[in-house]
């Protein structure tokens, strides 16, 4: 449905996604090149969400392929590490968040589309930090400004996003800005 090219305004990093929407639900693929951790980091992502548009399965890919990890998520707020320990600690999160990238963001937007001008909701994210890939609970909050335009909180933190009618974002409160964008 549209192809992306993100820059990190502070690092410099890109982030290439595709967002493909179907009858099999929603899928978020793309590669990050980032300096951000003192280091070349490339993250290959692929995020699957069911027809109800909750997160089914997180793929990450790390250096070329050097670490590969698959997070996998049953819909009603349980996650787990594929061949691996359940993650307790995000019981409640429908959705994940990915630090390095501004498509899972797409998610909870798309979900909360009936919202009107002026009404949030909070929830809970299952964040993934890098490059160690710790996944801990984040409590955020959406709030409709517009067709086009949320503003997101979570702690001290809070930008504007704006979004093209699929809920992908096109600029997340200056940090992240679009270089290219093709609708599909």
């Amino acid at each position: 449905m549209a192809t992306i090219l993100w820059q990190d305004v502070k690092t410099a990093a890109l982030d290439h996604c595709r967002l493909e929407d179907g009858p099999e639900g929603l899928r978020l693929s793309g590669t990050v090149l980032t300096p951000a951790h003192g280091t070349p980091l490339d993250v290959r992502y692929l995020v699957q969400a069911a027809p109800d548009g909750l997160t089914r399965r997180v793929e990450l890919e790390l250096d070329g392929g050097a670490v590969h990890r698959v997070l996998l998520a049953d819909g009603a707020g349980h996650w787990r590490w594929e061949d691996g320990p359940d993650l307790p600690e995000v019981d409640g999160s429908l959705d994940v968040d990915l630090t390095l990238t501004p498509a899972t963001n797409t998610l909870p937007i798309r979900r909360l589309a009936a919202l009107q001008p002026g009404q949030s909701a909070d929830l809970q994210m299952a964040w993934v930090q890098f490059p160690a890939l710790q996944v801990i609970p984040s409590a955020q909050r959406y709030q409709r400004l517009a067709p086009d335009r949320w503003h997101f909180s979570t702690g001290d933190f809070s930008a504007e996003l704006q979004v093209d009618p699929n809920g992908l974002v096109l600029d997340y409160g200056g940090l992240f800005r679009s270089l290219a964008y093709r609708p599909d």
